[in-house]
């Protein structure tokens, strides 16, 4: 596509745009799919997300890892998200130590800055882990983040790259086993539904 542009002298110049790629369908995740593998790394002294295993202070970690101590729920936060932002991280702070009471353990991952999650997690007295997912390596493989879909293409009062609130209770079979996108960002996990099923892995193994 080509535009003509006129300045103040009276050019004319001829430039062309790229037109916007076809959005990528990003692939939704159901019960009952294999989770995708991730790693939790060692990076300048703290953990990010990574998708494969390397780390130079070889402490890395994979999701089996994380998997064989207790069943996962993997949920997803930005401040960036407005007034629902709050909201969500309330939902996580409520679920947390019912997660653990129920057999099971949270993990909730952020496009935030390291020094940001340190900052929130202080100031809020958080009592679950909260870790960078560098370049959206997570997300975008859980399929909540497209560079080519962005979230403020279609929700009013976000200007960011962020990516989808989400919510996956991973079995210790690596088998998702629930599920909560919320593409319209106006809902909350159903927290029975989510607690049963992180319950109900308590005596499998």
């Amino acid at each position: 596509m080509y535009y003509e542009i006129e300045d103040e002298l009276g050019n004319i110049s001829t430039i062309q745009l790229k037109e916007r790629e076809q959005d990528e369908q990003a692939e939704e995740l159901s019960a009952g799919d294999l989770a995708p593998l991730f790693y939790l790394r060692s990076e300048d002294g703290v953990q990010v997300t990574s998708v494969s295993g390397y780390s130079v202070a070889s402490d890395s970690r994979s999701l089996i890892d994380l998997l064989s101590y207790k069943p996962l729920v993997l949920s997803f936060y930005c401040p960036c998200w407005g007034s629902y932002a709050p909201k969500h991280l309330a939902v996580l702070q409520e679920l947390a130590p019912q997660i653990e009471a129920f057999g099971g353990q949270l993990l909730v991952l952020t496009n935030e800055s390291p020094k940001q999650i340190e900052r929130i997690s202080k100031k809020l007295q958080l009592d679950f882990t909260i870790i960078h997912d560098k370049d959206f390596n997570v997300a975008r493989s859980y399929g909540v983040y497209s560079e080519t879909s962005p979230i403020w293409d279609r929700i009013a009062g976000i200007s960011e790259e962020v990516f989808t609130p989400a919510l996956f209770v991973i079995g210790s079979d690596r088998k998702i086993a629930y599920t909560f996108v919320d593409e319209n960002f106006d809902g909350t996990p159903n927290r029975k539904a989510l607690l049963k099923t992180v319950y109900d892995w308590k005596d499998k193994k």
